[in-house]
């Protein structure tokens, strides 16, 4: 049946005996005011909640970037783009760059390491074996600890006249200040503090490939390796690309391990640039330059997102 209303043709179909014929809107009806907020509503809180820790302080730092402050944090004398020109070519300009190329070593070794733990520890106990609840629990372990009371922990292992480490050996090797031993160190404790998440999703990932892929490529002779490169990993990149980008962006934002372990040293070999932001702002107290170091921060783990996000539609296979 058809409707003429003012030009417009509305087609209703002939409801079926004991079917309630749905109801059509014209274009002449109108939502009301209440339907039009209702949606904003229901997101209101999500909002205010986004405006107060994480847009606020956000536009806080972009403009106290742009200031010269005093010990308290106030802003005081506009200086527009300077804070920026002296930690990028300026008189702050090595320390700076020296921190940033920790930094990258960092969350190379950090965000690629605890993922291959993460996943080899998976791969570990993808099959059923006695002790095989135990080991999961142990390789989990580390989503429970708090990097702060790991950090201690491993501050008394290493320690150089009573730590486990020297009493194993024989020695009396001062591990954390040593150059050539102390950012390994923080590396390697920061992906063992990262494995456990890595552990427990990836372990979720497997779990939902199929094992009839496995046994038809069994049948087919494909051998334990092939069947990992070509069924496990594929299966596995969106869980994969998710953790990359999680382990990426946490391991810029490293500080606690640094901070309780080396301070930055020795000799800035692990002052990674969230120490140096924080040295910089509760130190100095040059907060503008503090702000300045994060906004460039901000951008550089935007950029990089941004990158993996244009890599994953090469790299990444959705079922």
């Amino acid at each position: 049946m058809e409707l003429e209303d003012s030009g417009v043709i509305v087609r209703k179909k002939q409801a079926s005996p004991g079917v309630q014929a749905p109801i059509l809107r014209t274009r002449s009806q109108k939502k009301s005011p209440y339907e039009l907020i209702e949606p904003w509503l229901f997101m209101l809180p999500a909002l205010v909640v986004f405006a107060i820790f994480l847009f606020f302080p956000l536009f806080k730092t972009i403009y106290l970037s742009t200031y010269l402050t005093n010990n308290y944090g106030q802003a005081k004398v506009y200086v527009g783009l300077r804070n920026y020109t002296d930690i990028l070519t300026g008189k702050y300009a090595p320390a700076f760059w020296n921190s940033m190329w920790v930094t990258v070593r960092f969350v190379f070794f950090v965000a690629f390491g605890s993922l291959l733990v993460g996943l080899t520890t998976s791969l570990l106990t993808a099959k059923k074996f006695p002790g095989r609840a135990f080991a999961s629990a142990i390789y989990a372990m580390p989503i429970a600890i708090a990097s702060a009371a790991a950090a201690m922990s491993f501050k008394m292992i290493f320690h150089p006249s009573i730590g486990l480490v020297n009493r194993l050996l024989g020695t009396t090797t001062n591990w954390l200040n040593n150059p050539a031993w102390a950012f390994p160190i923080i590396c390697a404790i920061s992906v063992w503090l990262a494995s456990g998440i890595n552990y427990i999703f990836i372990s979720a990932g497997l779990r939902n490939i199929p094992d009839e892929l496995y046994e038809s490529a069994s049948i087919d002779g494909a051998g334990y390796w092939r069947q990992q490169r070509h069924i496990t990993l594929p299966s596995l990149s969106p869980t994969l690309f998710f953790q990359i980008i999680i382990n990426i962006i946490s391991a810029f934002q490293s500080f606690t391990q640094v901070r309780l372990l080396t301070a930055g040293g020795p000799n800035e070999t692990t002052n990674v640039i969230v120490y140096s932001i924080y040295l910089d702002a509760f130190r100095n107290f040059r907060f503008g330059s503090a702000a300045a170091r994060s906004i460039v921060l901000f951008v550089i783990i935007m950029i990089v997102t941004l990158i993996q996000f244009r890599a994953e539609k090469r790299s990444v296979h959705y079922q």
